[in-house]
């Protein structure tokens, strides 16, 4: 007789389905970005309102520029210091490491200051915000394999949500009472007992530290000239770049407006007021991005498709663009950042993980990191010249109302990228079934769009039965194998049995198919036989 699930299992199944022995580790691990982003964001609104009240809003754009062409460089150094510690303790090392810098930055905001204070402090941020989003995911990749990712890590990972939250939240309140200072001494607190829930995951789990996780993406890819290469040689990659470039671009825009709208209304040298107002902003869009993760971005890609998943995060930006035209309120460019960011990594996201699903196994681990890190650090430096061409006295010298002419044109050109990548989607998918290029054990996702279940659906029929089966375990892989029709699992008058004379396709393939399935068919289908 099966053990019967604890309590707390019970009591989360309406959230996620938890097995035998792993609802400790999804406890922890839910914990683990719950603290680890409710310690980031603690600190997150005060390393922008400190550049904002020493050195201006308009210069935020340098270090963006700056950011993007070091980054790399960076991490790597991180990487080489790093290497020195065992894998399976890289990541309590890390955090070690990022406790110390918070106690650093402590005394220096609160008994030193200066311009190059609050410079550091702000690069430090955008690490952070890498290192800690890289190492989480590492762990759970290889704490989980991937039946188990596509149950349990919508919820770990909205502790991610929550815990931005709470983050925000706390320094929107707590920040003109206790100052910047004391805010960064919670958020180190906070962090010291991230460590310890870390500490516990790895002890309690063998497989933790099988990835290298002092590997973020900022220092991997292939080499410049590799990457052109694959560029040229491939349109559907082409094409995803130019979706990524457009939106790193609308969302730098927007975040700019944002920045230089709260230095306007709330004064520039009144850093506490502005980091209070951007804490309130996160927690806003955190929560409004758990709510679209947990209840609409499995919806869209299920019933609506890719290409309208596509089109959410530019249709929505062009629309606060044009919102922000007729309004000079510090709300207007505020609902575009909420936008921008519930949606960016959402809806967006997944969209965007779900364009490379075609692409042969080889090309999409040597393109995918070059695509989704350098190109949009890239896109973001880009960016940040035009943003600086546009606001700065020696350009364009617009404020950041008139940003938004920028941003309309540059959504324009996003919503055309879209449709073409929603059509090369297609073509290359029904590329890939024929190529058998996609490897269905790697799939981490269960919510297909409808035109993806069709054609493999469709693929069902065709006469090869190596493609037969190939959709059989995409389906399978999808958890869609209910869609496989019975007729293919079911032996009946035209289905003779395997060996004998008339052993055509589809009975072979509900040989392999009754063999390889983890369900079989239910009695009312087991019952059914083809027409005579």
């Amino acid at each position: 007789m099966p053990e019967r699930p604890s309590l707390i299992a019970r009591l989360l199944r309406p959230i996620v389905q938890l097995r035998e022995g792993e609802t400790t580790t999804a406890l922890l691990m839910f914990l683990y970005s719950f603290l680890a982003m409710t310690s980031y964001n603690i600190v997150k609104p005060i390393t922008r309102s400190e550049f904002i009240s020493k050195l201006g809003a308009d210069d935020l754009p340098w270090v963006t520029f700056a950011m993007g062409i070091t980054i790399g460089v960076i991490m790597q150094g991180y990487t080489r210091v790093i290497s020195v510690v065992p894998r399976r303790w890289m990541i309590p090392a890390t955090q070690v490491g990022i406790v110390a810098l918070l106690f650093l930055f402590w005394f220096l905001i609160s008994f030193v200051g200066g311009d190059w204070v609050a410079v550091a402090f702000y690069v430090v941020g955008l690490i952070l915000a890498i290192l800690l989003i890289s190492q989480f995911w590492t762990l759970a990749n290889d704490v989980y394999d991937p039946r188990q990712a596509k149950r349990i890590f919508g919820f770990i990972g909205g502790g991610a949500s929550l815990g931005g939250a709470m983050g925000a939240g706390l320094t929107a309140y707590l920040v003109e009472r206790v100052g910047a200072g004391g805010m960064i001494l919670m958020s180190s607190i906070v962090m010291f007992a991230c460590l310890g829930i870390v500490v516990v995951i790895v002890r309690r789990e063998q497989a933790a530290g099988t990835s290298d996780a002092s590997k973020t993406g900022e220092e991997e890819g292939v080499s410049g000239g590799e990457a052109l290469r694959l560029l040229r040689s491939s349109r559907h990659l082409q094409i995803i770049s130019l979706v990524i470039a457009f939106g790193a671009m609308a969302s730098n825009i927007v975040d700019q407006q944002v920045n230089m709208a709260a230095a306007e209304a709330l004064g520039e040298q009144n850093s506490d007021a502005i980091a209070a107002f951007l804490g309130q902003l996160i927690v806003y869009l955190s929560l409004i991005g758990f709510f679209i993760q947990v209840v609409l971005t499995s919806r869209i890609h299920r019933l609506l498709g890719i290409g309208f998943a596509l089109l959410v995060l530019p249709v929505s930006m062009g629309g606060a663009a044009a919102l922000i035209l007729f309004n000079r309120a510090l709300w207007a460019p505020s609902v575009g950042r909420i936008m921008d960011t519930s949606l960016r990594y959402t809806i967006d996201k997944t969209s965007r993980e779900v364009l490379f699903l075609p692409l042969p196994v080889d090309l999409k681990y040597r393109a995918k990191p070059f695509i989704d890190v350098t190109m949009d650090r890239l896109a973001k430096g880009l960016g940040a010249l035009v943003i600086l061409f546009c606001i700065k006295d020696w350009g364009l010298g617009l404020d950041w109302q008139q940003l938004s002419y920028v941003s309309v044109i540059l959504v324009g050109l996003w919503v055309v990228t879209a449709y073409a990548a929603k059509r090369e989607y297609m073509r290359s998918f029904r590329r890939s079934i024929e190529q058998q290029a996609v490897a269905p054990s790697e799939l981490r996702f269960s919510d297909p769009d409808p035109a993806t279940v069709e054609t493999m659906v469709s693929e069902l029929a065709h006469p090869d039965p190596r493609r037969a089966l190939y959709a059989i375990d995409l389906l399978d892989a999808m958890q869609k194998s209910h869609l496989v029709t019975p007729l293919l699992l079911a032996p009946g008058p035209r289905w003779p049995i395997a060996g004998s004379p008339g052993w055509n396709a589809p009975s072979r393939i509900a040989t392999v198919a009754c063999a390889s399935l983890p369900c079989r068919p239910s009695r009312r289908y087991a019952a059914k036989r083809p027409p005579t």
